[in-house]
């Protein structure tokens, strides 16, 4: 297979001498290549690119030691790259620090302006080349290189990390700030909600603690794979396997914390009762005094609060329009655990047909909606089913209209009326068993003249 950077495979020593024809690359017709071209034509660009890489960052390295930036009234080469090229300053002072660091890599700067490494590669050796194995690196720097370059990027940067940890060790180096990484677990975590009602979650692991998280939710993707949640087909990337993997884990193990006293909500919302009864906006004004929000996030549809409300607890808080409260009224809570315990045993998963989540996957969602306000959609078992997280959302917010059989049949209508496919049950049908019917009217037989001769 060909590297990660774009170099053919085995890596050419040196494809400086290789002649390019670069107009033929950037203008050529690449919709009538035949397959064998347009690989070339690919692996060929990616070359130019590495060379390219590798000049450029010879030429950053000369101009910010002639300091020519300053000439411009600038106050730091980063500074002026970023006020002219296609670069932020976070970008523009990773170039420069790179072009730095290449001056005390000559082998490593020679490969890279030939190609034989790209821009990924460099970059991983100069991030091992710390100040207490600089010298060690000096030694081995030939050796590195042709490791290196024989690698893919995952490859050589795990190669890389365990060079540095022997080379560490053979200089006897010990972190001044305390121990090292692995004898000290280490975790951060943040959540930061963006401006479009988003989060974006980032953060660090310990060597152990990354591993976990990470099998944790690989596995969580087998089973989903395997109970038909996730398919090959079903149009997701693997990121999007895992980040819903990851949410329904934290939905089946989060425990409810206490904020002021209270238990801490997983989703808090506010909606008004015009919204949340689905009654139609009528002027600007009617408009103006709507809301329809996650506090502290941003705007939801009234589908996916009366979606939020089949699991939550409502709270009834009634504001004037100029924002007084009026009134405060008692909280609702909603399918309690013996309801639960209930629907698992009659439902076994999730209730859409076709579907094979299990319970512990699902929500208990009310077939007549939940409305506080007007107080419909009782909260009985004639009104609940089990559903996953992906068919609660597609009832509510993708239209699919869903009924309940006294015995707990479900029939669901696609969003333009039409009947689903036919499919098979989750659970065998109950049948009526006459060896059992004949034994419960014998048990009742017994029971009866048992209650007799005590009367006597």
């Amino acid at each position: 297979m060909g590297d990660t950077i774009g170099t053919s495979w085995p890596p050419a020593e040196d494809h400086s001498a290789e002649v390019i024809d670069l107009a033929a690359l950037l203008d050529g017709d690449v919709a009538s290549l035949p397959e064998a071209a347009l690989v070339e034509q690919l692996l060929a660009l990616h070359r130019v690119k590495a060379r390219i890489d590798g000049a450029l960052s010879r030429v950053v390295s000369v101009f910010d030691a002639k300091k020519t930036w300053a000439a411009d009234g600038a106050r730091s080469g980063p500074g002026w790259l970023a006020a002219r090229v296609d670069q932020s300053t976070t970008v523009a002072k990773a170039e420069v620090a790179l072009a730095r660091d290449l001056r005390a890599m000559p082998v490593v700067d020679a490969a890279a302006r030939t190609g034989r490494l790209g821009r990924a590669k460099v970059e991983l050796l100069a991030k091992v080349r710390t100040p207490e194995v600089a010298g060690y690196f000096a030694e081995h720097e030939t050796y590195l290189v042709g490791e290196v370059a024989k690698l893919r990027v995952d490859g050589a940067r795990r190669f890389l990390a365990a060079w540095q940890q022997q080379a560490r060790m053979m200089v006897g180096w010990t972190d001044p700030e305390g121990p090292e990484p692995e004898a000290e677990p280490r975790v951060a975590v943040n959540l930061t909600p963006t401006f479009d009602g988003r989060f974006v979650l980032d953060g660090e692991m310990d060597a152990e603690h990354g591993a976990i998280v990470r099998n944790v939710i690989a596995a969580e993707v087998d089973e989903m794979f395997r109970v038909g949640v996730f398919s090959s087909t079903d149009g997701l990337t693997p990121a999007q396997h895992r980040g819903q993997a990851f949410i329904e884990i934290v939905l089946r193990n989060g425990r409810a914390g206490m904020k002021h006293g209270e238990i801490r909500p997983s989703v808090e919302v506010i909606v008004d009762e015009r919204t949340l009864a689905g009654q139609p906006i009528t002027d600007l004004a009617d408009l103006a005094s709507r809301v329809c929000e996650i506090v502290d996030g941003g705007p939801i549809a009234p589908a996916t609060v009366r979606r939020f409300l089949c699991e939550g607890t409502a709270h009834r808080l009634v504001l004037s329009a100029e924002g007084e409260v009026l009134d405060c009224g008692f909280d609702i809570r909603l399918a309690n655990r013996a309801q639960r315990r209930a629907l698992r045993h009659r439902d076994g998963g999730c209730g859409f047909p076709g579907c094979a989540a299990p319970a512990a996957w699902c929500d208990a969602h009310h077939v007549e909606p939940f409305d506080p306000v007007n107080e419909t959609g009782p909260t009985n078992m004639a009104n609940l089913v089990l559903l996953c997280k992906f068919h609660h959302h597609l009832v509510h917010e993708g239209g699919y209209q869903m009924t309940l059989a006294p015995d707990g049949a479900v029939e669901v209508r696609r969003p333009d009326g039409t009947p689903l496919t036919p499919c098979r049950p989750r659970r065998k049908t109950a049948e009526p068993d006459e060896i059992v019917a004949l034994t419960r009217r014998r048990a009742d037989e017994l029971r009866r003249a048992a209650e007799l001769r005590q009367a006597a």
